[in-house]
């Protein structure tokens, strides 16, 4: 059953203000009509006007309107956008509809095919922006039930190591103040988040005696211990939306000068938010009690990390990180572990 559609906005974008008008005096008597004469003029109307649909003529001045078509649809694929032509041809409708366009209409215009092809366009976008709140909304139910089942593997980490998973909700609440103050985007900081707290996972494969190991690993110990962010990887590497963050669980060890593992990159080999991660892993390592040691201070931390410039950690980043660490303390976003 078709979904009627009332009082729908819609923008004509046409330098031809006989087309303008033309199109106005067919539509006004059921939907909101606005017209542009400019895409410059059209970029404003889109802000004050918010259209459902739009009717953009193929040739404009400055931008053309197959310019602009694309730019649109890469913006907003929702809106249906209907292109105006005198001169039709295969190739044109080819090329607009391959650039997002909904339909295109031929001048001079029948009063009856605007009124159908507005129809259809008002009801597509209707049905488009229904299934895209209903993906959504199961993306947001995977999600949660993702997140649930990882929590639950945590804790089974946790009754193995009491240190890991308080450690990673303090470093992925870390990560997103810092990485948020150094100018991330919010949707970038929400996609590399997931890798900061699951980066150690994969501690799920080690035994329970190396992890819990009140003195130093021996050599054989660390060497299974440094499996872990591979078995981490390994565990999350089929989820298709972690796949930004999988290089934090897989190289959150790598150190600066080409030290660290488990692949032995160095300097700009290693991503910046590995290097930013690995930075603030480090700090609440140093500021938590261990099996084998009681907890630095703060100060003692900054210090320790601060040594390890140029070695374990990256020079352009670590004062930075530190400083904001501090700043996080001052404001109150962060309260010293006890």
């Amino acid at each position: 059953m078709v979904q009627k559609i009332k009082s729908a906005r819609i923008l004509v974008i046409d330098d031809d203000l006989g087309v303008r008008e033309s199109l106005k005096m067919i539509l006004m008597d059921k939907y909101y009509v606005s017209t542009a004469s400019h895409v410059d003029e059209a970029i404003n109307s889109l802000k004050i006007v918010e259209p459902e649909m739009i009717f953009l003529d193929i040739k404009m001045p400055k931008i053309s309107g197959m310019d602009f078509l694309r730019q649109m649809h890469s913006e907003n694929s929702t809106i249906p956008i209907i292109m105006i032509t005198a001169f039709p041809s295969s190739q044109t409708a080819i090329t607009a509809f391959r650039s997002g366009a909904f339909d295109y209409i031929i001048k001079p215009f029948d009063p009856s095919e605007i009124h159908t092809v507005v129809e259809r366009a008002l009801q597509h976008r209707v049905e488009s922006m229904e299934k895209d709140k209903l993906v959504s909304n199961t993306r947001s139910t995977v999600h949660k039930n993702f997140f649930s089942t990882t929590e639950s593997l945590l804790l089974a980490i946790d009754a193995k190591d009491s240190y890991t998973a308080g450690h990673s909700k303090r470093v992925s609440l870390l990560f997103g103040l810092i990485t948020k103050e150094l100018g991330m985007s919010e949707a970038q900081i929400v996609k590399l988040r997931y890798g900061a707290f699951l980066h150690d996972i994969g501690k799920i494969g080690v035994r329970d005696d190396i992890l819990t190991k009140a003195g130093y690993l021996t050599e054989e110990e660390f060497f299974l211990m440094k499996r872990h962010p591979e078995i981490g990887y390994n565990i999350l590497e089929p989820i298709n939306f972690l796949k930004e963050s999988l290089p934090i669980v897989h190289n959150h060890h790598e150190w600066y000068n080409g030290e660290g593992y488990p692949d032995g990159l160095k300097g700009v080999e290693i991503p910046q938010e590995v290097a930013i991660f690995s930075i603030i892993d480090a700090y609440d390592a140093l500021t938590t009690d261990r099996h084998y040691r009681k907890k630095y201070s703060n100060q003692e931390a900054f210090k320790i990390i601060t040594e390890g410039i140029g070695t374990q950690f990256t020079p352009t980043l670590t004062e930075k990180v530190l400083s904001i660490i501090k700043k996080c303390y001052e404001t109150g976003q962060l309260v010293e572990n006890k």
